[in-house]
């Protein structure tokens, strides 16, 4: 008999441990607000300034590069040749307006005492102008030709990895032809909805976790960095755990610790800390 009111009391301390675990993670559970959404990432199409021939490419796709990389180049020696001819012309503008003004100098005085007529010294002083206006426009060649022929090279913009390699050796490109296509690492975000219910519940800088498939027990930290003003339809892409309603509204999870494991579209679990 005693034996058989031990093995009751056990069984009744054993429903109680369990009944105040399911409370606990009941209420735990309130405390989160859940969503789904998918991973986005800011990307860029990356192009030379100046047309030429394509010469080189140094990144793959999937590669990792730094900010100041660089990816590619054009044939550059039309462009070094345009540079030479612009430092040879603004050697040349440079004596001749030196010239003129020294012309201009001497004549000056004989200008203010009408020693020579007011023509002359009209002429004297327009060539002058000209001249300066000559140099002025060799330097901004000089300076254009510089640029150009550093634009002969295509630099990473920010870190980030090569989603796209679009060109080949050798191929012709005009202006703005895309060579690359690289996303960033930073910022990552989550694309998520929430239903006009639940948005009172919200706002900016509210703490979340994201979970994905392949860390389930081991989420992201991130903050909501943007709730939409306008309420639109529901995507035919978001999943949530009730009825979907006609109007939702759109908002931005920033991911504070992104990793290189994130990806473009990547499908996540976010639950906002309320």
């Amino acid at each position: 008999m005693k034996r058989k009111f031990i093995i009751l009391v056990l069984i009744i301390l054993f429903l109680c441990a369990f009944l105040i675990l399911f409370l606990m993670n009941k209420n735990k559970e309130k405390g989160y607000l859940t969503l789904f959404g998918n991973i986005e990432i800011r990307q860029s199409d990356l192009s030379f300034r100046v047309p030429g021939r394509l010469k080189k490419l140094y990144v793959e796709e999937g590669d990792f590069v730094k900010e100041g990389t660089i990816l590619a180049e054009l044939e550059s020696d039309i462009y070094q040749n345009a540079l030479n001819q612009a430092k040879a012309s603004l050697k040349q503008k440079r004596a001749e307006k030196l010239k003129k003004i020294s012309i201009f100098k001497y004549n000056n005085p004989l200008c203010k005492d009408n020693t020579i007529s007011k023509e002359q010294c009209s002429n004297i002083k327009e060539d002058m102008n000209s001249s300066i206006a000559s140099h002025d426009y060799a330097k901004a060649s000089l300076e254009k030709s510089i640029i150009d022929l550093d634009d002969t090279k295509l630099y990473a913009p920010f870190d980030g990895i090569i989603l796209s390699r679009v060109r080949e050796k050798g191929s012709i490109l005009n202006i703005s032809d895309i060579v690359y296509s690289i996303s960033m690492t930073k910022p990552l975000w989550v694309r998520t909805y929430i239903d006009e219910k639940n948005l009172g519940k919200i706002k900016y800088g509210q703490k979340a976790l994201i979970y994905t498939d392949s860390r389930p027990k081991d989420p992201y930290m991130g903050h909501i960095g943007f709730i939409s003003p306008v309420a639109e339809f529901t995507p035919k892409t978001v999943e949530t755990t009730e009825l979907r309603v006609d109007l939702v509204y759109r908002i931005r999870v920033i991911i504070d610790n992104s990793d290189l494991y994130l990806r473009q579209g990547m499908p996540v679990t976010v639950k906002i800390i309320l």
